[in-house]
């Protein structure tokens, strides 16, 4: 499985985990996978900072490695 390399900003404090509503594939390079998860890095006063559409393997992948990296993962409904 390709890697998430997509890189949050510094100021980024937490991500955030919507569903996505629209059609949209994964943004990890050569996946063909249908898009099921935005995930939105937030700063320190709740302001997006990025935003990357992903399946369900990269999200996870990017919130553990976020994750170790001492930011909140917020999902949402």
């Amino acid at each position: 499985m390709p890697v998430v390399s997509a890189a949050m900003p510094d100021d980024t404090q937490a991500i955030e985990l919507w569903p996505c509503g629209y059609a949209a594939q994964c943004r990890v390079q050569n996946c063909k996978a249908r898009a099921t998860t935005i995930a939105r890095g937030v700063d320190s006063g709740g302001r997006p900072t990025t935003q990357y559409e992903l399946c369900d393997p990269h999200a996870e992948q990017l919130a553990t490695r976020e994750q170790r990296r001492g930011r909140q993962i917020i999902l949402r409904p």
